[in-house]
Formats: C-alpha cells, sequence, structure tokens
C-alpha cells in the first residue's frame, strides 16, 4: 500500500497565471526574496489532505462528486495583492479573491463537510481563498519597496475567470520541483 500526497483544487486558466507572472516580476525587482511559485503550476487549493492510502483515492474522488454535484459554476474575479499572516512577518505573498467569494467558500464548506465521512476534520480557521505566489523561508522582512507594492495592489482586480470543475490533484517531489498530477476531475453540474 503506497500513500499519496493530496489535495483538492481549482485549476487557473493562462490568463490569470500570465498577470500572476507579472506580478511576481514586479515583486521580484522590488526586492522580495521568496520562493516563488512557478504561475503554469498556479491552483486554487480547496483542501491539502496530506498523504493518503492509495486504496482511499476512489472513496475520495467520490465523496468530492457528492459534495459538488449539486453545485454551479462559480463566475470569481482575482483581486488584491496580500500577505499571510500580515506584512510585518509575511509567510505567504497571495493574490485574494473578489466576487465569487462567498460561492468559493460554500463549495470549499461543502467538499469539507464530505472529506468528514473519510475522517477527515472540519479545519478551525475560515477558509480565505487564494493563489499562493510565494513563500519565505524564516523570519526575512519584505522591503518598504514591496511593502508599498503590495499595499498600492490591495484591491487591484486583476481578471476573473469560472470555476467549472474541482480536482483531486496527487502532489510529487522529485529534483525539478513539484508535479501535481489531476487524479479525479468533477463537474460542477448544479
Amino acid at each position: 500500500m503506497a500513500n499519496i500526497r493530496t489535495f483538492i483544487a481549482v485549476e487557473i486558466p493562462p490568463s490569470i497565471q500570465a498577470v500572476a507572472e507579472r506580478q511576481i516580476e514586479h515583486l521580484c525587482r522590488a526586492g522580495a526574496e521568496f520562493r516563488w511559485v512557478d504561475p503554469k503550476k498556479l491552483h486554487l487549493t480547496l483542501r491539502f489532505l496530506g498523504n493518503i492510502r492509495d486504496t482511499e483515492v476512489p472513496e475520495l474522488c467520490q465523496v468530492v462528486q457528492q459534495a459538488v454535484s449539486s453545485m454551479e459554476a462559480i463566475m470569481v474575479s482575482v483581486q488584491g495583492l496580500g500577505a499571510f499572516p500580515n506584512l510585518t512577518h509575511p509567510k505567504v505573498i497571495w493574490m485574494g479573491m473578489g466576487e465569487g467569494k462567498a460561492e468559493l467558500q460554500q463549495l470549499q464548506r461543502q467538499v469539507s463537510v464530505g472529506l468528514q465521512k473519510m475522517g477527515f476534520p472540519i479545519e478551525s480557521t475560515e477558509f480565505r481563498p487564494h493563489l499562493t505566489l510565494g513563500r519565505i523561508a524564516g523570519n526575512n522582512r519584505m522591503n518598504d519597496e514591496v511593502v508599498e507594492w503590495i499595499e498600492r495592489h490591495h484591491d487591484t482586480e486583476f481578471g476573473g475567470f469560472e470555476i467549472d470543475q474541482v480536482i483531486v490533484f496527487s502532489s510529487f517531489l522529485d529534483k525539478d520541483g513539484t508535479t501535481h498530477t489531476p487524479m479525479a476531475t468533477i463537474e460542477l453540474d448544479g
């Protein structure tokens, strides 16, 4: 029996990947020292599950299918830059969600409730839909130019897209980084 590193997410269209790439380029020029996400691998994570047994994958896919089958496609806008936990001590730089945020939170809740059937606990923190652009290691601080760029784009609208499917991904770490492979694509049919 093998374990598979697994997460449930929404893929991001090339138009938003291009916007993310431009933001990363600006942040790099401003002096932000992060480990940047490859924009072509950008996704909106609904739930990270960690390692699950390969024998659980069919049940997981069925649970996600049941959880989202009644939901309709969601129009979302990508809006704003920010940092978790905050700009003073950032660990993650992200692009946020504007329009469709409440519907995305409902989608994530339904997935999480479905996952309870498999023994996954409901997460204690509120789901904040976002696209991770980069992660920082250690206690590095951001310089004033980076903070200014993020604050200037706190409410900037970067474009939108339709979410009409959820994907169960496997994630493998190798010498070239992380590879994400879809194990199931589940349509929002509502």
